[in-house]
């Protein structure tokens, strides 16, 4: 199956948007395109991403930032909010997720990409991977997998019109079409194109074996048939490929039927099919056949380096900087579940933070006080600054994939002195590898993260306190599902820490 055309000559470069980053969905408003990706049991949640020209992309804002939006209390690891959608219509956004943790799908809007949203309106109790597809005649169609009947366990891609304002069903909640021959069917997005509907699902789980399939019908509720060349995009067959697991599509119309699609992707930290970076957003064209099936890539099949979509020069990426004297909602920060206010005490005037630790990282199910940088690249440094004069207890920087995995390097006072120690957490272990006693002068010190496809490497005042292997941070050695990456940042345990200026996390692109 080849592409029926190509695009333009010149390349950009995969991902577009780097670091644990899943199941991207797009829309196009008043000149400017969109992206939300997931957050699990991170807050805020419903990161939005914006870009004018599809391959430069920067943080725009998130969509569920309060905790009436937002309930992740007691979210397990890797729960919390799942796949969500995003849709424009008649001047207003859309966005439709998941909690997993509470079990059910509900809908937002607003008329402003930075809100107010609404208060969540109640959708279905089962089912992930919600999507919207608005008819010409301004009809609202929801579409979700999962199943409805408790004892014949229905499954597949359910649809019903709803009210987007509600949340209200309009009909019955139907099973529209069944698997593709693969496990786990979800991610269902519905489009219009020469009068068909075109429903674009994945399958095969979200990992080695993700895969998207293309089934099309000319009445919207089905029955849909299947393209005869599915699946339209995987990799499963390419196990040596620097790009894996690629799945979880969302494709739109640029104009002129040039189309494109935005999924899911990981890559390698090195042969073994093992990523720290977590599920990234990635970009494709998408090409029509002579009878009208889509295909994504170069017949399914994706490059990190693929031809153009737009005549747009795509940037070298930047390095981030969080300012302790902007806000934090500037900037795409994350903490664990639901933060508490009275722990993280900013003054904008002076450029420090202080972070209130009441209980240990470890605490299952708990709420430590940390503020997370996605990891870009495989090749970067997290630089942050903590006031020693002011330190109570244990504060230090973190790399982050979840409560059983992370690796900490903790500042704590020793007499006149200080020690540097290091703790990993790997599956039910936790332990400190590492002790140090740092001479320093100064009331501040300096602490660092470096890291390489290989390794962390956490320095204290220049002197390098322990070098760690990357395994413990991949999701793929964990027990259970990991849908997270991996987050660099500051925190504070039992006492409190000031740090001053902000956090500098430097990249240097590794494909």
């Amino acid at each position: 199956m080849k592409p029926a055309r190509h695009y333009a000559e010149t390349m950009f470069s995969n991902p577009i948007i780097s670091g644990f980053n899943p199941d991207p969905s797009i829309c196009f408003a008043d000149g400017t395109y969109y992206i939300v990706t997931s957050t699990f049991e991170f807050f805020p949640g419903v990161t939005i991403w914006e870009s004018k020209d599809l391959v430069n992309w920067s943080y725009c804002d998130s969509a569920l930032k309060t905790e009436d939006h937002l309930d992740l209390t007691q979210s397990p690891d890797s729960l919390g909010l799942y796949a969500a959608t995003l849709r424009h219509h008649n001047g207003r956004f859309y966005m439709v997720t998941t909690n997993k943790y509470l079990k059910f799908n509900f809908v937002v809007s607003s008329d402003n990409i930075h809100g107010p949203w609404t208060k969540p309106a109640f959708i279905w109790k089962t089912g992930i991977d919600p999507s919207l597809f608005f008819t010409e005649d301004g009809r609202c169609l929801y579409t979700s997998n999962g199943e409805t009947d408790p004892y014949t366990k229905s499954r597949g891609i359910f649809g019903a019109f709803i009210n987007p304002d509600t949340g209200e069903m309009l009909e019955p909640f139907k099973p529209i079409c069944g698997s593709c021959g693969g496990s786990s069917t979800e991610a269902p997005h519905i489009y219009f194109r020469a009068g068909w509907y075109y429903l674009i699902l994945a399958e095969g789980g979200t990992g080695m074996g993700h895969h998207v399939c293309a089934l099309r019908s000319r009445d919207i509720h089905g029955p849909y048939e299947q393209c005869p060349d599915n699946p339209i995009l995987s990799h499963a067959s390419r196990k040596g490929h620097a790009i894996q697991c690629t799945g979880h599509a969302d494709m739109i119309d640029l104009g002129d039927d040039r189309w494109i699609a935005v999924f899911l992707a990981t890559r390698k930290n090195t042969d073994i099919p093992l990523t720290t970076l977590g599920r990234e957003t990635f970009m494709a064209p998408v090409t029509w056949t002579a009878d009208g099936w889509p295909v994504i890539g170069d017949g399914g099949h994706v490059e990190l380096e693929m031809p153009d979509i737009v005549p747009a020069k795509q940037k070298e990426r930047q390095d981030q900087f969080v300012d302790f004297r902007k806000p934090l909602s500037d900037y795409p920060v994350l903490k664990v579940r639901v933060p508490k206010d009275e722990c993280y005490i900013q003054n904008k005037k002076t450029g420090e933070i202080t972070l209130v630790g009441q209980e240990r990282l470890e605490t299952p199910l708990g709420h430590p006080t940390m503020l997370l940088i996605r990891q870009p690249e495989f090749k970067s440094e997290l630089i942050v600054k903590l006031d020693l004069s002011r330190l109570k207890g244990t504060a230090g920087v973190c790399a982050w994939l979840q409560t059983n995995y992370h690796a900490r390097m903790g500042i704590r006072k020793n007499g006149a002195g200080i020690v540097a120690s290091m703790y990993r957490h790997v599956h039910d272990l936790g332990a400190v590898t590492k002790e140090k006693e740092i001479a320093v002068c100064d009331d501040s010190i300096e602490l660092r993260i470096i890291t390489t496809r290989e390794h962390y490497e956490f320095y204290a005042a220049g002197v390098l306190v322990n070098r760690i292997s990357y395994a413990g941070l991949t999701t793929g050695c964990t027990c259970g599902n990991c849908f997270t990456g991996t987050l660099l940042g500051i925190y504070a345990e039992e006492g409190e820490a000031v740090f001053i200026d902000g956090m500098r996390l430097k990249t240097a692109v590794s494909t």
